[in-house]
């Protein structure tokens, strides 16, 4: 019996998660402007940057990260609506059609406060790195990206409207991200568990590997318990791998972005030019030198619309051994092409499917040591592969 309750919780969980992802939640400005006289600090998440940003983190009250967009006072796809936020953080949520449908437990994630202060050169902590879900600490070393000088960026990627913003800086420095690990920690010792890096590709042979060499033996230094994930494309010289990996990297993400190598053309123009075989080579060999369950991919959905194509290129990928963190399209202000909304559940098949074949080759992200896997904030991989593993 406390088997099958629990199965139905993270299920339930499951389904919600990715309603968020795919949708994201309604508030009102009204709220907004409630919550603020009431002392709960709320904004929308980030601008820009790498990854999905223009996200908010919540917890559900089994530990589940997601990061969801935020949409003020309705949005014509979105079912769920946020109706207060407590003093405990805890969310009052409604589905907009089915008022009596079961909604887990659910809790938004404050501002940290250390992001107000600043390093030593007088930089704020939150231009250097920032708190993704609850435990990750993470930046972007180098917010250049060499696509972005020839009109050859991926178009969903926001890493340099980060610096138009004035949200971030070009550079972080070894000395800036020791002083931020610290003070996160100083305020809550949860901060900063693991850390990604992340860097924007460079026009040398080394694609930005390189940069991460001497970040990551101070990093080492002076936080050995830290585990820390880079992510990089795939280079002429593989022998970078055994390099970062001796330096302090324990994961790595080489990422795909597209699976349908016609779509990855037309959505990532410079990084297409990378053929699916290589990554597949890339994948074996970061398995080879970091290890089993700590090489990933991002696979972003929403632009395919074929579900079985999607279905095979995603078990070649599992094959090479690369764990996909598979999340929706999400929009960016800025952004060169319409994003499309994910479907609920194309995206639900796709990560079971996913979820499945991991199972089947022996690949489990929930053994992932550091980054986006383990945080999970931004993918459902983790509980759709918890719910089938939880079966055996």
């Amino acid at each position: 019996m406390t088997t099958s309750i629990k199965k139905t919780a993270m299920e339930l969980v499951l389904e919600t998660k990715i309603t968020l992802l795919c949708e994201g939640i309604i508030i009102s400005q009204d709220l907004i402007e409630d919550l603020k006289r009431r002392g709960i600090q709320f904004n929308l998440g980030r601008k820009g940057g790498a990854g999905p940003a223009g996200g908010r983190y919540f917890k559900f009250s089994t530990g589940t990260l997601v990061s969801t967009p935020i949409w003020i006072d309705d949005h014509q796809d979105t079912t769920l609506i946020i109706q207060d936020i407590l003093p405990t953080n805890e969310v009052i949520y409604t589905h907009k059609t089915q008022d009596d449908k079961i909604l887990p437990k659910l809790f938004l994630l404050p501002v940290p406060h250390f992001y107000s202060k600043k390093t030593s050169d007088s930089i704020p902590y939150s231009k250097i790195a920032l708190i993704h879900g609850d435990e990750t600490l993470a930046t972007t070393i180098n917010q250049r990206c060499k696509y972005w000088r020839g009109d050859q960026q991926c178009k969903f990627c926001g890493i340099e409207f980060s610096l138009a913003n004035g949200a971030t800086t070009e550079i972080k420095t070894a000395a800036q991200l020791v002083e931020t690990i610290s003070e996160a920690r100083k305020e809550n010792s949860n901060f900063a568990k693991h850390l990604t890096l992340t860097v924007g590709t460079s026009s040398s042979p080394d694609k930005g590997i390189a940069q991460y060499i001497p970040i990551l033996k101070i990093l080492k230094s002076s936080f050995s318990e830290i585990q820390i994930h880079i992510q990089i494309e795939p280079m002429a010289d593989k022998s970078w791998y055994k390099q970062a990996h001796d330096a302090g990297a324990d994961t790595i993400g080489i990422h795909l972005e597209i699976l349908d190598s016609e779509l990855r053309n037309q959505i990532c123009p410079g990084k297409s030019k990378i053929s699916f075989s290589t990554y597949i080579e890339h994948w074996n060999e970061a398995n080879r030198i970091f290890g089993k369950n700590q090489v990933s991919t991002f696979v972003i959905t929403g632009f395919e619309s074929n579900l079985e194509k999607s279905k095979t290129n995603l078990t070649q990928v599992i094959e090479a051994g690369a764990i996909p963190l598979i999340t929706p399209a999400r929009y960016i202000q800025g952004v060169q092409i319409r994003i499309p909304q994910t479907d609920s559940r194309n995206f639900s098949e796709i990560v079971r499917f996913a979820a499945q074949e991991c199972k089947r080759v022996g690949l489990n992200p929930l053994k992932n040591k550091a980054g986006c896997i383990r945080c999970g904030g931004c993918s459902p991989i983790n509980e759709a592969y918890a719910i089938i593993d939880s079966v055996d």
